[in-house]
C-alpha cells in the first residue's frame, strides 16, 4: 500500500535518531574536554570525556574530519546565537557598536580554547569564513537600507574591513599577558569601528550623532 511504513522503517528511523542523540552527546564531551585541555585536545581525552573507548567514537562520526566538523558547527550555532545585538540591533549607533562587539568577545573570552581549537581543526575553515561574512553582510545591510544608505559599493569592504579590524583586534586580546578589561576593549573597538565608519559617511555627506538613534528620512 502506499505510504506503509515497514518495520525495517521504523527501526531505521530508531537507528537514526539514537545516531544523531549519541553524536551531540560526544560532541557535546569533545566541547568539555576542549575547555579542560585546550585546543590540542586528543581524541583519546575526547573519548574519555564521553566515556566510550577511542574506537567508539568512530561508531558515529565518518572519520576525524567528521568529527572536527561536527564540533566546529556546534561551536558556531553557540557563538551565532551569543551575537544576537548583531542579527537585531537595538539603540542608537553606539549602543548598537558596543552591544555587538562586546558580545563577540565575550564568547571568545569565555571560549577560547574551543575559538581556536575550531581554527585549527581541519575542514572547518569555510565554515569560520562563513559566519563572519554572514556578520558583514548585515553590518552592510544596515548601512545601505534606509538610512543612512551609503552605496554597496563602499557599504560591503567598508562592512567587511570593520568586521576584520575586531576580529584582529580581538584575537590579539587573547594572547596578551596584560589585557584590557573586556568592556573597554569592547569601547575602545567601538570607537575606533565608529570612526572608520564616521570617515566613509562624511565622504558621501553623511553627517551621523552616533549617540542619536537613527530614523527614516
Amino acid at each position: 500500500m502506499s505510504g506503509s511504513v515497514t518495520p525495517g522503517d521504523g527501526r531505521a528511523r530508531r537507528w537514526a535518531g539514537q545516531r544523531a542523540a549519541r553524536r551531540a552527546e560526544v560532541v557535546e564531551a569533545a566541547m568539555a574536554a576542549i575547555a579542560e585541555h585546550g585546543p590540542e585536545a586528543t581524541t583519546e581525552q575526547i573519548a574519555g570525556r564521553a566515556g566510550v573507548p577511542r574506537p567508539a567514537l568512530y561508531r558515529h562520526f565518518d572519520g576525524l574530519e567528521d568529527l572536527q566538523g561536527a564540533i566546529a558547527e556546534a561551536a558556531l550555532e553557540l557563538y551565532s546565537e551569543a551575537l544576537a545585538p548583531v542579527w537585531s540591533p537595538r539603540g542608537t549607533p553606539r549602543e548598537m557598536l558596543v552591544a555587538a562587539i562586546a558580545a563577540h568577545v565575550r564568547w571568545l573570552a569565555a571560549h577560547t580554547e574551543l575559538y581556536r581549537y575550531v581554527l585549527r581543526a581541519a575542514g572547518v575553515t569555510t565554515a569560520v569564513t562563513d559566519i563572519r561574512h554572514r556578520i558583514a553582510d548585515r553590518m552592510t545591510g544596515l548601512l545601505t537600507g534606509g538610512y543612512p544608505g551609503l552605496p554597496a559599493t563602499v557599504a560591503a569592504p567598508l562592512a567587511a574591513g570593520a568586521v576584520g579590524l575586531v576580529d584582529g583586534a580581538t584575537e590579539r586580546w587573547l594572547s596578551s599577558a596584560d589585557p584590557l578589561p573586556l568592556d573597554e576593549l569592547a569601547e575602545h573597538l567601538a570607537r575606533w569601528v565608529w570612526s572608520v565608519l564616521d570617515v566613509a559617511l562624511r565622504e558621501v555627506a553623511i553627517e551621523l550623532d552616533p549617540d542619536v538613534p537613527l530614523t527614516a528620512g
